[in-house]
């Protein structure tokens, strides 16, 4: 996730800097709860390593954004890959290496942990054919600029004929206009960490100008005993023509549009978007001899 800018000045705009800051971090920091939600999210996991095989034809060197405790790294390796791993949270990073420890020494030793940000990371030579950002890791770039600038990142480090494939949600409307005053999706659940039984629910507000959305999540002790959480989640919802238009702004062509993790379209109904993009050619055109005139 990408660090904010510091250059706010007045109280308003530094305000509105710590909620994104905090709605990037917040959700990362407890990495067992993480993992604990997002265990049975797998088909995306399916489709990377599919992707993998089809653009590298065997193992070879991936480079992964946002690679959080290694959901989608830790499969990679086990598959022969070489996966540079960046992330930015130090919660995630630890388990991501914890976890890397429990594999067989060969699995572990094709994994290399990167600490860094989306805007700026810099990640060891070679050169890598393929470049990945999984589950929404580029909604937490919040401006153009930001997506401009690890758009810029990512080609200093993709081969040449190398990709760059990525997911993010496809908005939903009725869902972004929800009441935010409600709580919704009210789940009981047993945290991983304590073993207490807990209630979890959300709501959100959406900023229409920016398009960004500010989740809360909130969690709740089912006897009520102790104190809630609330932690914030911010992401920038992209639409499918403005994605489109803002990769080939940074010199990039889309290779691949897919509605969901089995390769098929996307559609008006798809949950989200996945893209497989390359470098644009920039071959110079031929120069038109000149007509003569009679």
């Amino acid at each position: 996730m990408p660090s904010r800018s510091p250059r706010a000045t007045t109280i308003d705009e530094r305000l509105v800097v710590e909620l994104i800051d905090s709605g990037s971090r917040e959700h990362y920091a407890d990495a067992a709860l993480y993992d604990y939600e997002y265990r049975r999210r797998r088909a995306d996991v399916t489709f990377y390593r599919e992707l993998a095989t089809k653009r590298l034809g065997g193992p070879g060197r991936i480079l992964e954004l946002g690679a959080g405790s290694g959901r989608v790294t830790i499969p990679l390796a086990r598959d022969g890959h070489d996966v540079v791993a960046v992330d930015q949270s130090k919660a995630m990073i630890a388990r991501l290496r914890s976890r890397a420890e429990n594999l067989p020494g060969v699995a572990r030793s094709r994994i290399k942990v990167v600490e860094g940000d989306l805007c700026t990371f810099s990640a060891p030579p070679p050169k890598v054919p393929l470049v990945i950002a999984a589950f929404n890791v580029l909604e937490h770039l919040y401006t153009r600029g930001e997506l401009a600038a690890c758009l810029a990142r990512v080609t200093a480090h993709l081969a040449p004929g190398g990709a760059f494939a990525f997911d993010v949600q496809m908005p939903d409307l009725a869902w972004l206009v929800r009441d935010p005053d409600r709580r919704w999706a009210k789940t009981r659940f047993t945290d991983p960490s304590t073993g207490r039984a807990m209630f979890y629910s959300t709501n959100h507000d959406y900023d229409p100008v920016n398009q960004i959305v500010t989740i809360r999540l909130y969690y709740d002790p089912v006897d009520g005993k102790g104190g809630s959480r609330v932690i914030k989640l911010t992401q920038r919802k992209y639409f499918p023509a403005e994605l489109e238009a803002l990769v080939a702004a940074a010199g990039f062509r889309v290779v691949g549009r897919f509605g969901d993790f089995f390769w098929a379209p996307l559609d008006g109904a798809a949950e989200s978007q996945v893209l497989v993009v390359e470098r644009a050619e920039t071959t110079p055109k031929p120069r038109r001899k000149p007509t003569r005139q009679r």
